[in-house]
């Protein structure tokens, strides 16, 4: 089994999404958590990567040609 402590207010606000849009099925809105983050996550690291290369660039004084 799996603990997660979170503060307070992440907790109340997890708790209403659960009973809410999940019925009060834990099991199926962590499923669905998991499963976003498998299809969302390589969006979100491109879009750190590609802002890491322009990072580089600005530093180095941008494009020349």
């Amino acid at each position: 089994m799996l603990s997660i402590d979170l503060p307070k207010d992440i907790e109340k606000d997890f708790v209403d999404v659960v009973q809410n849009s999940y019925s009060g099925n834990v099991k199926l809105a962590i499923t669905s958590l998991l499963k976003l983050h498998e299809k969302y996550r390589w969006k979100d690291q491109l879009s750190e990567d590609v802002e890491s290369i322009r990072s580089e660039i600005r530093r180095k004084g941008g494009i020349h040609s």
